[in-house]
């Protein structure tokens, strides 16, 4: 990888219609959110440069199509991206099912091998709703070398941190330490989240068992 490489490096999105991978682009290059929107036709572009340590680079972001008529398109998209992410909704299990049976294999056949992949949960802050638990998405990515995350688009949720674990990692080695850094700063904001929803529904199940 050349240093005119590290510059710029496209990120592909795929994964089914309407899991929410036009909404955390948009989330991440002007912070706006629209819960009604449209689903991308084909392909659409944007760009956002960030920093990762001392290094600026340049993420050229595909949003792609998750109709199945529009499957056939991915791999035009993804064949020379760096970064290709393969997004679910917690809240569906279709759209994770998918991701292993379709959209993965279909990486493995028509990507490259020096791709990084992240396996992106979306949708976090409908965690209450989650119909794939987070250690099975956990152990998938684990098992196919991917880095995992978990966003929220409405609010805003680990979208930053995604794309700097994922520029990160396929800066290289010389970035290892970074990488760590970044990891052992992840804000517990969602997780505690989550594990006080827990404990107000078990609350209320005491309660209930009470009467």
């Amino acid at each position: 990888m050349t240093e005119d490489q590290k510059d710029a490096v496209k990120i592909t999105f795929i994964g089914n219609s309407g899991v929410g991978k036009t909404c955390i682009i948009k989330r991440f290059t002007n912070n706006s959110y629209n819960d009604s929107e449209n689903s991308t036709q084909g392909g659409s572009y944007s760009m956002k440069t960030i920093k990762v340590g001392d290094k600026e680079v340049r993420c050229d972001l595909w949003d792609t199509a998750g109709q199945e008529k529009f499957r056939a398109l991915g791999k035009h998209f993804y064949k020379d991206s760096y970064i290709v992410c393969l997004v679910y909704d917690i809240t569906n299990r279709d759209s994770f099912d998918n991701l292993k049976d379709a959209w993965y294999p279909d990486l493995q056949k028509n990507g490259e091998k020096y791709q990084v992949i992240g396996v992106v949960g979306s949708k976090f802050d409908l965690f209450e709703k989650e119909e794939v638990p987070e250690n099975e998405a956990r152990a998938f990515a684990e098992e196919i070398g991917g880095v995992f995350s978990l966003v929220s688009s409405k609010t805003g949720d680990g979208i930053n941190l995604l794309f700097q674990t994922l520029v990160a990692k396929y800066l290289g080695p010389e970035f290892t330490e970074k990488l760590n850094e970044i990891n052992s700063q992840r804000t517990p904001t969602m997780k505690l989240d989550k594990v006080e929803h827990k404990k107000k529904d078990e609350v209320v199940v005491k309660k209930k068992s009470k009467c």
